[in-house]
């Protein structure tokens, strides 16, 4: 059976409507899900943005007047008054932290007994045994081991070493490099460092404001130090890397990188 040219134009204009209004009502399908779904974002958003509006209306932690007392109750913290402190976050909410020179104390105790302190004695501790000067001040157990590495270490030119208080001191100060450069600008300045080399120290828990041992390298074997500060004080501990995850000259970057920010 012959299909005359006019059958066949018609037969193409006919798939090709099909065609087209199968487009036609996909595409307002798909327009009309998309903008049920924008809807419902929306309503979610504002209904989030209602929350948080809700929340900064009824909670004590965004009250201007907040005391340590509403705060301690908000926050379910059960630790003694005289341990901490009220800081505004950046939206304007009010948290409480572990006053920076206590926990600074409790990490600087614990270095040096070796062992867990107890509150009621780290400023007597603290007094008697805190290093009073600026510059690089390194643990005992520590000062061989640390500056043995320093002036076997490749990127330095500078020679290191303690003296009796000590301290870090630059015995060959020519050609530094820019990592002997970094050193020299810390053991020169106005603030003081601690270094201990321990893959755990000791801080006060928030909640509880009992004092906790922190193994950070349990929670994070990469981590290359843990640190405390306060003023114009810091105290490092640096990684141990008793699981050789790191390699020494890593570690030795991490701090460099630190001490560059600092």
């Amino acid at each position: 059976m012959k299909i005359n040219k006019k059958n066949i134009l018609i037969i193409i204009i006919a798939v090709i409507f099909a065609i087209s209004c199968v487009m036609l009502l996909l595409y307002y399908k798909s327009k009309q899900s998309n903008e049920e779904e924008n809807t419902e974002l929306n309503e979610i958003s504002e209904s989030v943005i209602q929350d948080y509006l809700n929340t900064k209306k009824n909670s004590v932690m965004y009250k201007n007047e907040a005391s340590l007392e509403e705060l301690k109750k908000e926050y379910k913290i059960i630790g003694e008054d005289d341990l901490y402190c009220i800081e505004t976050e950046s939206d304007g909410r009010k948290v409480i932290n572990v006053k920076p020179n206590i926990n600074y104390k409790v990490a600087f105790c614990g270095m040096m007994n070796g062992e867990m302190p107890e509150l009621k004695e780290i400023d007597k501790i603290y007094e008697t045994k805190a290093p009073t000067q600026n510059g690089i001040w390194i643990n005992l157990a520590d000062r061989k081991k640390i500056v043995n590495y320093l002036n076997n270490n490749s990127k330095l030119k500078a020679k290191y070493e303690v003296d009796q208080e000590g301290y870090l001191k630059i015995t060959k100060t020519e050609d530094l490099s820019s990592a002997d450069e970094v050193i020299r600008k810390i053991i020169e300045g106005n603030k003081q460092y601690i270094l201990s080399i321990s893959s755990k120290c000791y801080m006060v828990d928030v909640v509880t404001g009992e004092i906790v041992e922190n193994r950070y390298n349990d929670l994070e074997e990469y981590q290359t130090y843990e640190y405390f500060e306060d003023e114009n004080k810091m105290i490092i501990f640096i990684s141990e890397n008793l699981e050789n995850k790191m390699t020494n000259d890593e570690i030795f970057d991490s701090l460099i990188e630190l001490a560059k920010q600092l």
